[in-house]
């Protein structure tokens, strides 16, 4: 047998199937030679994770030998891919402070992300760690969802000052088992992995060409048991996605409705992509005939279930729809799968369409044993590792003295080396000190720690960043910073200097002093800060603090709401509050500066509603003392109410607004005869009537304190009710 020489052997190892082509590239063509394509015998790979390592084995070799028999060649080394099944996403977000303002360069952007990037990583770990079984990730790529500039949403931060940023990211992750277990089959196999790379860069390396990566496009590859999503944007493939759902639903859809073995389904499914009927028996014996229409409507619920969470799977990484969606893989034949994936993402149907690897020109020769649809990422494969020919995979790198593997998709990066070492990229730069962060009546602060100094990254005895490209053998040295000084601080550091005001209320004077609480501890200016603390002061720069302490009242709840109305044109004031504070009989603003010079009158109550009685009773009830020929006497002096010109009763409700008048009854010496029933009028030329020893008339007014005598003028004796 001749030796494989520079034709390359690929071998898409599937759910369903393993794939196996030998291609010759030859001046910008891509040319199959021999394929051959096997199923499982058994269900050995699940969801595209292989399960049984021997019988996945057994079936690479089928495909080996029949290539090396077709072609009298020796196959020896093999080009294969990783499937999407075994991404991890992770949605992280990470933040960046500075003790001041600073310009913002890419230098601190990348440092952001990988911050983040290292964060997610870490909670894959910790997540398998808690489950009792601990893994190993290798970074595959990422996506930024959001920035944000000192709490503010914005699209790009270089150039901005801010001293405060947020980044949240979506970053994909591949176990080291996935790989692992790859390498055990093609090695039991009698091969040797020439080139690896991920499924969904596979694909989009052959059905996206390399110019089009500036359009915001999807790939998706709907296989047997995942759906693996990849997506471009600005010249690179960015983000990757797997949603567990994709073929295999289907068939057991249908074999669960119908009774069927797994691979009967699988066979009902392919007629209904022919639009054929098919008798099929099932597990009890019967013969069963499947109409295309029925089936379809039994898988109906699964294709939009599956169309639902590829389109969400698009839109967690993109943030919005994308301009295209490419479908590959024998999936995407679906009846009505395109259909709702377009619906879903709000994009016309023509947006959504499959690409087959037989409308590329740069492919010739044909792959019989599978729909063109399923051949995008074996074809992939090839030109993949065609085009990384010579280019490590695995990047073997020392850092700090210690050996790391480093499985890479794209250039790889010093930062790619320091995640796989598990070192704090901000320790790089230095970690601040620790702050303190506290409340100060409500409103957050916070004291920043010092800035660290920065340490430095040496690539093989040279300086270098973050974003130095790294190759096969490099190794790297890291000289951490060192930590700046956490903060401290004291009371007096964030709670201004306090003023004791002596202010008079009505006419009582009144020392106010401010007290300072943390933790509801009263404390002084020199007190030390605790982190976490909420921290209180009294501060009486304005009439409402004053109020709401003397008064313990919510000062939101101050608003010295009231009613107010005229009496005789003397404007009155009721309190709709607990408190209502005036000055110069008028209510203030509560929010203006403490006078000490001010006399504040306070009226308090808390009723809602008044009638006129409430507010004139002792009027209302008011009466004159006389003495009428040495008896005392008490006479009402009620008189007559109006409102807005109407004469009322004392039940009447005030309202904002109202004017009232009294008109107070004046006492007469007759309305005194009247009130005790005397009836002088006929006889009264007989009789002497004097005020206060002054002759008077019935008409003559009484006043509080008055003498009143009636006396006969021939006996010159009072007369009393019961002489008359």
């Amino acid at each position: 047998m001749k030796s494989q020489g520079d034709l390359i052997f690929t071998l898409d190892i599937g759910t369903r199937t393993v794939v196996g082509l030998v291609i010759r590239y030859n001046n910008g063509i891509y040319e199959i030679l021999a394929s051959h394509v096997v199923e499982h015998e058994e269900r050995a790979m699940l969801d595209g994770q292989i399960h049984n390592v021997n019988l996945v084995v057994k079936q690479v070799e089928k495909v080996k030998n029949k290539l090396e028999e077709t072609l009298a060649i020796k196959l020896e080394k093999v080009a294969i891919a990783a499937a999407g099944r075994a991404l991890k996403t992770v949605n992280v977000e990470d933040t960046l402070e500075f003790k001041e303002k600073r310009l913002i360069t890419e230098e601190e952007i990348r440092r952001l992300e990988f911050s983040a990037i290292q964060k997610a990583r870490s909670q894959l770990i910790e997540a398998g760690t808690e489950s009792g079984i601990p893994q190993d990730f290798h970074f595959v790529g990422y996506s930024v969802r959001e920035y944000e500039l000192d709490g503010m949403y914005i699209q790009n931060l270089e150039g901005h000052q801010a001293r405060h940023l947020k980044v949240k990211i979506v970053a994909t992750f591949l176990p080291r088992v996935v790989v692992d277990s790859l390498l055990s089959v093609v090695n039991k196999a009698g091969l040797q992995v020439d080139y690896l790379t991920l499924e969904p860069i596979a694909a989009a390396n052959l059905v996206i060409p390399r110019d089009m990566y500036n359009f915001n496009l999807a790939l998706v590859d709907i296989g047997a048991g995942t759906s693996d999503i990849a997506l471009t944007k600005a010249g690179s493939m960015f983000a990757y996605s797997m949603v567990p759902i994709a073929g295999d639903e289907i068939t057991e859809a249908i074999a669960e409705h119908y009774l069927l073995d797994y691979n009967t389904g699988e066979r009902v499914k392919r007629s209904l992509l022919a639009g054929e009927e098919i008798k099929v028996y099932n597990i009890l014996s019967q013969e069963t005939l499947i109409k295309p229409e029925e089936a379809f409507r039994l898988i109906e619920p699964v294709v939009h279930s599956l169309a639902a969470q590829i389109s969400e799977a698009i839109l967690n990484l993109n943030n919005k729809e994308p301009q295209a969606v490419l479908c590959i893989g024998g999936g995407s034949l679906t009846p009505n799968l395109l259909e709702g994936i377009a619906e879903y993402l709000g994009l016309p149907r023509e947006r959504v369409g499959i690409k087959q690897y037989n409308d590329l020109k740069q492919v010739q020769g044909e792959i019989p044993d599978i729909n063109p649809a399923q051949a995008s990422t074996p074809i992939g494969i090839a030109v993949s590792a065609h085009e990384n020919k010579g280019k490590a995979y695995f990047l073997n790198l020392t850092v700090n003295g210690n050996k790391y593997q480093l499985f890479t998709v794209n250039r790889g990066l010093v930062a790619d080396a320091l995640l796989a070492a598990g070192i704090d990229l901000r320790e790089i730069s230095g970690l601040p000190g620790r702050g303190i962060t506290c409340t100060v009546n409500g409103e957050l602060k916070v004291i920043r720690g010092e800035l660290g100094e920065p340490g430095q990254v040496i690539l093989n005895g040279q300086p270098a960043n973050l974003e130095t490209e790294i190759k096969n053998n490099d190794v790297i040295e890291v000289f951490p910073g060192t930590r700046g000084i956490d903060a401290s601080g004291i009371i007096g550091d964030l709670v201004p200097e306090l003023i004791t005001y002596n202010i008079k209320i009505n006419g009582e004077s009144f020392l106010l002093k401010p007290e300072i609480y943390q933790n509801n501890l009263r404390v002084d200016r020199e007190t030390p800060i605790i982190d976490g603390a909420e921290i209180r002061y009294d501060n009486f720069d304005t009439i409402r603090a004053v109020m709401a302490k003397l008064y313990d009242i919510n000062p939101a709840e101050l608003n010295n709401a009231y009613i107010t109305y005229k009496i005789n044109n003397e404007e009155k004031y009721i309190p709709q509050d607990e408190i209502l504070v005036l000055v110069d009989n008028k209510p203030i603003d509560l929010d203006l500066p403490v006078d000490e010079n001010v006399d504040y009158i306070v009226l308090t109550g808390t009723r809602k509603s008044f009638t006129i009685k409430d507010i004139m009773e002792a009027k209302l009830n008011n009466s004159i003392e006389i003495f009428f020929n040495g008896s005392i006497l008490n006479i009402p002096t009620r008189g007559k109410l109006y409102c807005n010109g109407e004469e009322i009763t004392d039940d009447k409700q005030i309202k904002h607004g109202d004017e009232f008048e009294y008109e107070e009854q004046l006492i007469t010496v007759r309305s005194v005869f009247d009130y005790i029933k005397y009836k002088v009028t006929p006889i009264l030329n007989s009789f002497t009537l004097t005020i206060n020893g002054e002759e008077a008339g019935l008409d003559d007014y009484l006043k509080n304190g008055d003498k009143l005598e009636l006396t006969y003028k021939g006996a010159n004796k009072y007369m009393d009710k019961e002489n008359l």
